[in-house]
């Protein structure tokens, strides 16, 4: 099942125009929402250029029907038919939905340069802290309940879990492996590729599981770390910001996270949320086990004087 995105409920701020420095966008429309349900039966040109729109959505915005196609090896009358198979017109119809889900990274970029679509110091946090409440009400919204809890069960009997995630998405990581490792679950984290990522690899089996995490500009290695995962039998669970994601679509269980940013950075607040909802769940699940590990832990920070004393 593919999580559907409902309206985001209103948000009382007490500011008048805070509004107006937030993003105006129909949840019911979002291009991605419309790909992501139409997805699992598209064909393969389908697929590269579904993917290809989500990923590159500054070039789409401004390139012809022709471009676009020239990008992924179709036609520009493929393009148009796909455009019509998501509900638009016609092409310029699914430019103007593009361009309503921007900015991306590089836009952004410009708008610092340019001194365009910043808002005044006054206005500046109110608009960062109601952009992460909009995003952690979406990824509430798109958590299928059913999904969850088949991915808590997965980790709750796995044998070891590994955790990897690059850039962007390295601190996301370290901070699940560390829960994880805390409650007394065999969790490890990779936060870079090359040996260190392969060694981890080698040891996974079919009682492991793997968790990738990556958003926008998808790591190539997490994404390979994934298809490696899935050769020794590994359970593979994805955090993305996109169901049609490369990482989504090599994973068992894909959860999707909103991350909506005020500047050239993405919110990983979303992201956070979600791993703490895995944290709290396990920890329901396995409430023996989980404060026999914290007793544990808070002996080992007490016995080497790990913690601070007045």
């Amino acid at each position: 099942m593919v999580p559907r995105r409902r309206k985001t409920p209103s948000i009382l701020i007490p500011t008048a125009n805070f509004f107006d420095m937030l993003p105006t966008m129909d949840q019911d429309t979002l291009l991605d929402t419309r790909i992501a349900s139409l997805f699992p039966d598209m064909s393969r040109s389908q697929k590269e250029l579904a993917r290809f729109i989500l990923d590159n959505g500054l070039f789409v915005a401004y390139a012809s029907a022709a471009e676009l196609g020239g990008k992924v090896g179709v036609s520009a009358a493929t393009v148009v038919r796909f455009c019509q198979i998501l509900g638009y017109e016609g092409y310029p119809e699914l430019q103007n939905a593009v361009r309503a889900s921007l900015p991306t990274y590089v836009n952004k970029v410009q708008q610092i340069e340019q001194g365009r679509g910043i808002p005044d110091k006054q206005h500046l946090a109110e608009r960062v802290f109601g952009l992460d409440i909009q995003n952690l009400t979406r990824t509430r919204e798109s958590l299928d309940q059913e999904r969850f809890w088949a991915a808590v069960a997965a980790l709750g009997k796995a044998s070891d879990i590994l955790v990897v995630g690059g850039g962007t998405s390295a601190g996301t990581a370290l901070y699940l492996a560390h829960s994880l490792k805390v409650m007394g679950l065999e969790a490890r984290a990779v936060l870079d590729g090359g040996i260190p990522l392969a060694l981890e690899l080698v040891r996974l089996k079919p009682t492991s599981v793997f968790i990738g995490i990556s958003v926008w500009r998808y790591v190539a290695e997490t994404i390979h770390a994934m298809e490696q995962a899935a050769s020794r039998g590994a359970t593979r669970i994805a955090i993305t910001d996109s169901i049609v994601s490369p990482l989504a679509q090599r994973a068992d269980y894909a959860f999707q996270v909103a991350t909506d940013g005020a500047a050239h950075a993405l919110s990983l607040t979303g992201a956070v949320a979600l791993i703490n909802a895995f944290i709290a769940a396990l920890s329901f699940e396995r409430p023996a086990q989980t404060t026999r590990a914290l007793q544990e832990v808070d002996a080992a920070y007490r016995t080497g004087k790990l913690l601070a004393t007045e």
